[in-house]
C-alpha cells in the first residue's frame, strides 16, 4: 500500500499536469470535464454508495451520487479519479460512503489521494498556521475554503493530529444533528452551528464588499455555496 508521502506526491503531480498550483482550491469537475475518455454522471444512487466507476473499452464512466452534498461529490470525484489514473480497472468499482479503516487498501489509497488532491499537505498546514482555532466555526471555514464535506475535513484533521479524537467525535455528527432535532441539547448545538455558519458567511460577504469598494463597485448580494 502506498504511504501518505507517495499519495501526496501523486496528487501534486496531477495538479501540475492540470496547470494548478499546490495551494489553492481547485474546480475538480471543470478539470475532469476537459479530460479525454472520462464521462461524469450525477445520479441518485443508494444512500450507502458515494460513487462508482465503469470501464468500457478505453473509456471511463464515473457516476456520482447526486443525493450527496456538494463537498462530498467533489471528494467522490477525486476518489474515483485515483482508480482511473493509477489502477487497472476491470469492469466496475463501487465505492461506499464510509471513511473508516475497514476498507481495502485500494479504497484507503483513493480516499487519501482525494484528500491530498483537494487539500495538499503544505496547503493544509499553511492554512492551519493562519487559522489555528479548530473549533466549530474554524472547521466550517476550512471546509468552505477547501470546498469539501464536513466528514472529509474532520477525518483529515484527525489524521494530521490537528484535532483529537474527542473533537472528532463531537463534530462528526453535525449533519445528523441538523436534520434530527429532538432534545434541548440538540437545539443548543443547532444554534451554535448556525451561529458559526452565519459568522463564516458574514466574513465572506465583508471580504467581497471590501474588494468591490476598492474597485469602486457596489457590493453584490451575498451568495455562498455550502459544501456540507
Amino acid at each position: 500500500m502506498k504511504d501518505s508521502r507517495q499519495l501526496n506526491s501523486l496528487a501534486l503531480q496531477m495538479r501540475r499536469v492540470w496547470g494548478q498550483d499546490a495551494y489553492a482550491p481547485i474546480d475538480i469537475f471543470s478539470i475532469v470535464s476537459s479530460l479525454k475518455n472520462i464521462t461524469v454522471i450525477k445520479y441518485p444512487l443508494s444512500s450507502s454508495i458515494s460513487g462508482m466507476t465503469t470501464k468500457i473499452d478505453e473509456d471511463y464512466i464515473i457516476c456520482i451520487n447526486s443525493h450527496m452534498s456538494k463537498g462530498r461529490q467533489r471528494f467522490t470525484l477525486a476518489h474515483e479519479l485515483y482508480h482511473v489514473l493509477f489502477e487497472d480497472i476491470n469492469g466496475r468499482i463501487i465505492c461506499g460512503l464510509d471513511m473508516s479503516s475497514n476498507k481495502s487498501d485500494s479504497e484507503k489509497e483513493a480516499d487519501q489521494f482525494a484528500s491530498y488532491l483537494l487539500m495538499p499537505y503544505d496547503s493544509l498546514f499553511q492554512y492551519n498556521d493562519n487559522h489555528c482555532h479548530w473549533n466549530l466555526e474554524g472547521i466550517i471555514k476550512a471546509q468552505q475554503y477547501f470546498q469539501i464535506s464536513h466528514q472529509a475535513i474532520l477525518f483529515r484533521l484527525l489524521n494530521e493530529g490537528m484535532i483529537d479524537s474527542l473533537t472528532y467525535e463531537k463534530y462528526k455528527s453535525i449533519i445528523k444533528k441538523l436534520s434530527r432535532i429532538t432534545t434541548t441539547d440538540e437545539l443548543s448545538y443547532l444554534f451554535k452551528t448556525q451561529l458559526a455558519l452565519a459568522k463564516v458567511l458574514y466574513y465572506k460577504y465583508e471580504l467581497a464588499s471590501k474588494t468591490k469598494k476598492a474597485q469602486n463597485r457596489s457590493p453584490a448580494p451575498c451568495c455562498v455555496e455550502l459544501f456540507f
